[in-house]
């Protein structure tokens, strides 16, 4: 029987009830002017109420230089009505021909001037809504949680900017279905308007921002005498519909060298807004076919590489969600639950014909949104569907295997700001299978407490996870707690960690991996006012971390890490790094025995490194890292160099160039003996098989976007990852953790290496977007696709890219209509 303990968590913030005021600049109040006419949204503040409208002036700098006045004079007006808030900004700036006005992809900023604005409806000092225009339209929203920003938030609203012989300008409508304000007949919001004069790399604030203080959210303005608003019928369709031309060519097969197939789709996306303050959020069918590729690699280490999730339903709107790891939205429409197990249960003769790798997800639906007393609710909720593989046997008879059951998947997330622009979660996610499958839970606590001043905090967190079998539940917990001090120039900080042998999130989280203590120290000074004229800034740290497995108690690693940075008020940028592990450590995870009763031992080494970085506003520019590790052992070291040019050919084309080369000597890692085609010489049953390999990765990459206009753009990005893997020695893992050599050679009866490796991956990404009406799109993607494992280890690099192409390859042609209705533009309230 499945057994779910539920712990109590008794966390004293959730007692407040009234509301979460954060203190903000007294020295900045605007007020806000009600307006009865229409406002034309075309960025030249033609109309007379803007004259009418209180001005927010007095720009002060946060860079190059913390609390100068900026340079140009900036204007800023609030205006709203009964449908939305209407903001005017006049950038005075006496040489409007040298302002700079590229075009960028939507939620980029590329190299332009801009204007922000940044509301905090409910006062928290920790959250809000971001909403940018550059100079040349280009538009930018996030929402920011806990003074980050989350840029897969998408709203709808509408900005022009227009051009004088004084400067630029720019108007903004953002509808109140954008927003999430209290009730209440008269309210006041902190509001924060910034500019960037890219060509000074200068940034400025109504409210003056001060670095050395933690968090920005807090250090905003105030907005008065809104009166009489009220949340609307927040209710959207944005329905779709998509095509699919998929594409295999295969050289190899000279019957059929290239199969084709089609595919479609339609779905609808809906949001409504239950209260003034939480939205509904749904996907019914969702496709997800368009989204980029993944950046894959040779994964050698027992630990799951981890992806970013770039669907857009699963990266908008849950930044709630995001605490301690425990939900990774990778998980939810993933590799079925036994994808890897259909291989050992096929019988004699029979073979593999479909298994599928991703699990189809039916619906997903999340609401989520925060009270005037500042509490913040995150609800998920997702279907995956069953999926079963097919094998077939000598005779031509099919049967599946069951690889996923039915699933679903859900999450709640209970936030609560406190004073000080602190907080305090609670959390909670759990997956059930149906059938006989396990099923899985996860609850854990976290807070992040600060002094009035924000000089010091105190934060933490304690997860508890459980996997429901049959008969038993497995559970394992970690918990981890922090103090510093995190505003002035000096800061520092020490914490602890714990990661019991059991604990595992990774049905709805993601954990590289459990069974470890830790405990860390690091401090660093920053200046933001050089005595020397020609920097901006420099910051000197340090940290150190020691560890330990949590069972057995045994000690692991220790380590010391130093780094600089220095930025010159040219916007040239250099960095130094170095590590240093001066005691042996020791890897219980590469064994992979399971029980972490073998070890593999790490010598003392070095690492040393740096970078430097050229000013972005020139039409080239270029970012250089190098790093060198020195291990005392013979033979071993690591060498790591990336050189990425980016050249700017106009406003509109711009490319950007990335080439990564690691050349790792010597290095010990466990080798699978059940791949070897006969038993090994002088290697015993329970023996663990290591190799000292040498790895070759050049890792190529190509992005290029071609901009039209500020609603309409090519993106391209084409990359190339090559890694060669050549075993030179072979032997047994002995008692001290090291390679005892034996005369093995990893050679089968052809005499042809076993284990090396030379793996290419290969894929092209094409995205045309069009933005025909607001919230409405038509996107057309071609993805390419080459995965090839071959023998070919005497290629050089040139060689090896030519005979890519005499791999197999896939491509996948799409195209994807997408129109947004919106209740607010339909029915817009009329009554004043």
């Amino acid at each position: 029987m499945k057994t779910l303990f539920i712990p109590i968590f008794i966390i004293t913030g959730f007692l407040f009830t009234s509301k979460i005021i954060a203190n903000v600049n007294p020295d900045r109040n605007i007020k806000a002017f009600r307006i009865t006419e229409e406002i034309k949204i075309d960025g030249l503040l033609s109309e007379d109420v803007w004259k009418n409208a209180e001005k927010a002036s007095g720009f002060v700098q946060t860079e190059p230089t913390p609390g100068l006045p900026a340079t140009f004079d900036t204007d800023a007006y609030f205006l709203y009505d009964n449908n939305a808030v209407y903001i005017g900004a006049k950038m005075n700036d006496p040489e409007p021909d040298k302002i700079l006005k590229e075009l960028s992809l939507r939620d980029q900023t590329g190299n332009a001037d801009n204007f922000s604005v940044f509301f905090d409806t409910y006062k928290s000092g920790l959250n809000g809504f971001l909403f940018l225009v550059t100079a040349s339209g280009v538009q930018y929203e996030a929402v920011v949680t806990n003074n980050n920003d989350d840029v897969n938030w998408n709203a709808i609203w509408e900005s022009a900017v227009s051009q004088g012989e004084d400067g630029w300008y720019v108007e903004i409508k953002i509808p109140y279905s954008s927003l999430r304000f209290p009730s209440g007949s008269l309210q006041d919001w902190h509001i924060q308007f910034g500019r960037e004069v890219r060509r000074y790399r200068e940034t400025s604030y109504w409210a003056p921002i001060d670095p050395t203080i933690a968090g920005w959210v807090q250090q905003s303005g105030k907005v008065t005498n809104i009166e009489n608003i009220k949340s609307p019928v927040r209710l959207s369709l944005t329905p779709y519909v998509s095509g699919y031309l998929n594409t295999t060519y295969d050289p190899g097969n000279t019957d059929n060298k290239l199969t084709t197939g089609n595919a479609y789709s339609a779905g609808l996306d809906l949001k409504y807004g239950l209260n003034d303050a939480f939205t509904l959020d749904m996907t019914l069918v969702p496709d997800f076919g368009q989204v980029i590729s993944d950046r894959q690699v040779l994964n050698l280490t027992p630990f799951e590489v981890f992806f970013e999730d770039n669907r857009q339903f699963f990266t908008e709107g849950t930044e709630l969600f995001n605490r301690g790891n425990i939900f990774y939205s990778r998980r939810i429409g993933g590799r079925p639950l036994n994808f890897s197990y259909v291989a050992s249960q096929l019988k004699s003769g029979e073979s593999i014909i479909e298994n599928p790798e991703i699990s189809q997800l039916f619906n997903a639906t999340k609401i989520s949104g925060r009270t005037s007393s500042g509490t913040g609710i995150g609800f998920f909720n997702a279907f995956v569907g069953e999926e079963n593989a097919v094998v077939r046997a000598e005779d031509g008879s099919e049967r599946s295997i069951k690889t996923n059951p039915l699933t679903n998947y859900n999450a709640l997330v209970v936030d609560q700001n406190l004073r000080n622009n602190s907080f305090v979660s609670l959390m909670n996610t759990n997956v059930y299978r149906l059938g006989a499958d396990y099923d899985a839970n996860v609850t854990g606590g976290f807070f992040n407490i600060k002094t009035k001043d924000q000089k010091y905090f105190i934060g933490g967190s304690g997860v508890l996870s459980q996997k429901l079998y049959n008969e038993t539940t497995e559970r394992g917990h970690t918990y981890n707690f922090a103090l510093g001090k995190i505003s002035g120039n000096w800061t520092y900080e020490a914490g602890h960690g714990v990661e019991s042998d059991k604990y595992d999130p990774n049905d709805m989280g993601f954990l590289l991996s459990p069974n470890e203590q830790y405990y860390y120290i690091e401090g660093g000074h920053t200046q933001y006012k050089p005595k020397n004229e020609k920097l901006q800034q420099v910051r000197f740290s340090a940290s150190s971390v020691y560890s330990r497995l949590y069972k057995p108690d045994v000690f692991t690693d220790f380590n010391i890490e130093l780094e600089s940075f220095i930025l010159y008020k040219s916007r040239f940028a250099v960095g130094f790094n170095s590590r240093l592990e001066p005691v042996r450590t020791f890897d219980y995870f590469e064994p992979r025995t399971g029980d972490f009763s073998r070890f593999m031992t790490w010598p003392t080494n070095y690492t040393a490194g740096g970078f430097v970085s050229s000013d972005y506003r020139k039409p080239f520019a270029y970012d250089i890292r190098l790093s060198y590790r020195y291990f005392d052992a013979d033979h071993r070291n690591n060498t790591n160099i990336v050189l990425a040019p980016r050249f700017r050919f106009s406003d509109q084309l711009s490319i950007f160039t990335s080439t990564t080369l690691s050349i790792i000597n010597f290095e010990p890692g466990y080798v699978n003996k059940n791949l070897a085609d006969s038993p090994i010489s002088g290697l015993g049953e329970n023996d663990i098989l290591f190799g000292n390999r040498n790895r070759l990765i050049i890792e190529n990459s190509i992005t290029g976007r071609f901009i039209f206009n500020a609603i309409m753009g090519i993106n391209l990005r084409v990359r190339h990852y090559w890694d060669k893997v050549r075993y030179q020695e072979f032997g047994r893992l002995d008692d001290e953790g090291y390679v005892a050599v034996t005369p093995y050679k990893g050679l089968n009866a052809k005499d042809e290496p076993i284990f090396d490796r030379n793996v290419n991956i290969f894929n092209i990404d094409l995205q045309y977007n069009w933005r025909f009406a607001p919230g409405s799109d038509v996107i057309f993607v071609w993805k390419n696709q080459i995965f090839n494992s071959d023998k070919q280890y005497e290629r050089d690099y040139l060689a090896n890219l030519g005979g890519l192409f005499d791999s197999v390859q896939t491509n996948n042609f799409s195209i994807r209509f997408l129109y947004f209705l919106d209740y607010l533009y339909l029915f817009p309230r009329k009554d004043v």
